[in-house]
């Protein structure tokens, strides 16, 4: 069936581009990655089922759409190149998003951090303030339609006018006394409620689609599933979103209320627009944990500390063990003074750095805290890299060639010490090739047995160390020896902590939301009929 269809998308388009492959397939059709042959670029062709191509009304409505958003132009929108018919084939060719969709990348990684959560209710919220300000709103907002550019990690999202042509031809139907298979069109797991009971809806609607998007992105999980489409949009009239902070209590307090407050049932207790959501998650993003430079500048002051106290120590030990019999303990230790010294003159560099922290108005608690943070990003990227299977394949070809190293090193030294010859009890000559392979056996050994021991997924020394030593009470101690003597700070300079200084999540206005429903029994024999016809409809997209 899809090689045919391919065949039938070659025949009608191959003139103007060069079909490749098919990159998915849906309700909506099927998406073809393709080439233009006119600009020499690459272009994601969507091609509409056939029964909607033979569909003149539904036809003309959907290019009268599509063409309303072709004109559009925003970074978080893919754009639309063109549009191509003929007798029984509507397709129109948009930009190819190097990536993948939201939906894929969470399959792939797993729930989003807070940072790229953020990001894409941002990314998302700009497209749609756009739309929704030329009077489009999208009807189909899912982690299928939001695309995630591989290489900046920019979200864009896509099928504008699709759900919404369709839904327009059906809404004329019926008010023409007529019954159509796709008098529903939508995703019913993210369907707002005024949608899925056949209410007239604006960009709010949009707003609860997206809210659902984020509680997926956030969390893994579909937040109104069920087992039928029946129950879901049942479940969508009838039941409130779970809260977002029950199932990811990690997550800021004010980011899990803007995403609350975006899937309320009553579209007035909503944000407003979209631009009062994107105008919430910029505050929201101001208040991410984020640790100032500050505290970041007395980190790597304590791992300069560290690395210092660690080579002083080495190395004094290194000297006074070497040193020749015979020699008084004074003598040896005299060099130790001077290693004495380096470590002194760094730790009184460390304990400036905490001083200048207290005269920014940083208490020890604040200070801690920061510390926590810093720790906490790098054992946040190393759980999102164990996620990652192209990072597992990477580590097992890293493995396979170390080990395979190891080996060629032992072979390596096994052949120079045959090549030695006894010259005296305890002594040997080696020939200079032999040398040669000596000294690279031993490189290779020491290479391979760091990438023996280096992981990804692996907290390195050095880190473990700082836990440690500076998680601890030992970094406690160290912190208020610093900040002995400082006077209490002012009013506003208390004011600039690590929450204030960095990105702070503003709570969102409190709402009381209105009860809902009061009464679902009128709505029930329609939503009924509604969830018949997006089945019909289905099955047809699926045959």
């Amino acid at each position: 069936m899809h090689e045919a269809d391919l065949e039938r998308v070659r025949t009608a388009l191959g003139s103007r581009y060069a079909i490749e492959r098919e990159l998915g397939r849906g309700g909506m059709g099927a998406v073809y990655l393709a080439r233009d042959l006119r600009l020499d670029r690459p272009v994601a062709l969507k091609v509409l089922p056939a029964e909607f191509a033979v569909d003149s009304a539904l036809r003309e409505r959907f290019l009268r759409e599509t063409r309303t958003t072709a004109s559009f132009s925003h970074p978080n929108i893919v754009p639309v190149h063109a549009v191509e018919e003929s007798d029984e084939l509507v397709a129109f060719a948009m930009g190819y998003v190097e990536g993948e969709s939201l939906a894929e990348r969470v399959r792939r990684l797993g729930p989003l951090s807070v940072r790229d959560l953020v990001r894409l209710l941002q990314d998302v919220g700009y497209a749609l303030a756009y739309a929704h300000g030329r009077g489009v709103v999208h009807r189909d907002i899912k982690p299928d339609n939001v695309m995630i550019e591989r290489a900046t990690g920019r979200a864009q999202l896509m099928d504008f006018g699709i759900a919404r042509a369709i839904t327009s031809a059906a809404a004329a139907d019926a008010r023409a006394g007529l019954t159509r298979v796709g008098e529903v069109i939508g995703t019913p797991e993210y369907m707002s409620p005024e949608q899925a009971s056949g209410d007239t809806i604006d960009g709010r609607s949009d707003l609860y689609s997206l809210g659902l998007v984020a509680f997926f992105a956030a969390t893994g999980q579909i937040a109104m599933g069920g087992p039928t489409p029946q129950r879901i949009l049942i479940r969508q009239l009838t039941e409130r979103v779970p809260s977002l902070i029950d199932v990811r209590p990690d997550l800021p307090d004010a980011l899990c209320a803007a995403v609350d407050r975006c899937v309320m049932k009553e579209a007035d207790d909503r944000f407003a627009s979209a631009e009062a959501l994107v105008e919430a998650i910029d505050e929201a993003q101001l208040a991410a944990p984020e640790v100032p430079i500050v505290i970041r500048g007395y980190a790597q002051e304590l791992n300069t500390l560290l690395m210092v106290l660690a080579f002083v120590t080495l190395l004094g030990w290194y000297v006074f063990s070497s040193a020749p019999k015979g020699m008084s303990v004074i003598d040896r230790a005299l060099p130790l003074i001077v290693f004495f010294g380096i470590g002194l003159a760094r730790m009184l560099q460390a304990l400036t750095a905490v001083r200048r922290l207290a005269e920014l108005g940083f208490v020890p608690d604040e200070t801690m805290r920061g510390l926590h943070l810093i720790v906490n990003e790098q054992q946040s990227l190393r759980d999102q890299l164990r996620l990652d299977p192209t990072i597992h394949r990477r580590r097992r070809k890293t493995l396979a060639s170390t080990l395979a190293t190891i080996g060629g090193a032992t072979g390596l030294l096994w052949f120079a010490a045959s090549r030695r010859v006894l010259i005296a009890p305890g002594r040997y000559d080696i020939p200079l090739y032999a040398t040669v392979l000596l000294v690279c056996a031993l490189m290779m050994l020491g290479v391979g047995a760091v990438l023996l021991v280096r992981s990804p997924f692996r907290m390195p020394p050095g880190e473990r160390m700082f836990r440690l030593l500076w998680l601890g009470p030992v970094g406690r101690f160290f912190i208020n020896m610093g900040t002995r003597g400082v006077a209490p700070v002012s009013a506003a300079a208390r004011a600039r902590d690590p929450v204030t200084l960095a990105p702070r999540f503003v709570a969102a206005d409190a709402q009381t939301p209105r009860p809902f429903p009061a009464s679902i029994a009128a709505s029930v024999p329609s939503l009924e009929q509604r969830v018949t016809a997006l089945e019909q409809w289905r099955d047809r997209g699926a045959r």
